[in-house]
C-alpha cells in the first residue's frame, strides 16, 4: 500500500506545476505564520501518512546552486535568552544537514545581525522561512515529515527564479526515486 503524501511548498514560484506525478502540491505561503496555519489546516483536511516539504533555500556553506539537500535538523531563529530551549526539531537522524528557519531574508552582505542570530547562521548549512513551523505542525499532528531544500541563492536573489527552476528539476528526480 502506498503512503498518502501531502506535498507542501511555500510558493508556486518554486515550481512550475500544480502536481508532482499526480500528487497535488499545496501552498503554505511564505513565512512561519503562514506555514504553521496552512500546514495544520492541510494536515487535518487531508490526513496524510507522510508530509513532504520542498523548496528553495539560502546557502550558508559551500553547496552548489540547484543541489538538493534532505534536512536532518531544523532550528528556529527564536532567541529566548535561555528561558525556553525547544528551538529545534530532528527530522532525519541520517542527515547532518541543518536548516535555520527565520522570518528575515538573510543577506550575507550585511553585518548588522545580532550575535545569537549569527551563531545560528554559523551552525547551520542552509536557511529558509517555513520549515520549523511545518515541523512543529507535523509533530503536533503526529505526522512524519521529510524536507528537501535546494540551494537557490547565497544571500543574493538576483537569479533566484532560474536557480529555483533548476533545483526543482533535481528534486523531482529524488522524489520519484525515494517516494513513488
Amino acid at each position: 500500500m502506498k503512503n498518502k503524501i501531502l506535498l507542501l511548498s511555500a510558493t508556486d514560484y518554486e515550481h512550475d506545476c500544480k502536481d508532482l506525478f499526480g500528487i497535488p502540491i499545496h501552498i503554505t505561503g511564505i513565512g512561519k505564520i503562514n506555514a504553521a496555519i496552512n500546514t495544520t489546516k492541510l494536515i487535518y483536511e487531508h490526513d496524510p501518512d507522510i508530509v513532504i516539504n520542498f523548496g528553495s533555500c539560502g546557502n550558508l556553506k559551500d553547496y552548489k546552486i540547484g543541489e538538493v539537500l534532505e534536512v536532518g535538523t531544523v532550528i528556529n531563529d527564536l532567541d529566548t535568552l535561555g528561558f525556553y530551549n525547544q528551538v529545534s526539531n530532528i527530522l532525519n537522524k541520517d542527515s547532518d544537514i541543518k536548516c535555520l528557519t527565520t522570518d528575515h531574508m538573510y543577506d550575507s552582505s550585511h553585518d548588522d545581525y545580532v550575535e545569537s542570530y549569527m551563531e545560528k547562521i554559523d551552525e547551520c548549512d542552509i536557511v529558509d522561512m517555513e520549515l520549523f513551523s511545518i515541523a512543529e505542525s507535523c509533530k503536533i499532528a503526529k505526522k512524519f515529515l521529510y524536507s528537501y531544500k535546494w540551494v537557490s541563492d547565497d544571500g543574493s536573489n538576483d537569479e533566484w527564479l532560474e536557480n529555483a527552476k533548476a533545483g526543482f528539476n533535481n528534486f523531482k528526480k529524488i522524489f520519484k526515486s525515494k517516494h513513488l
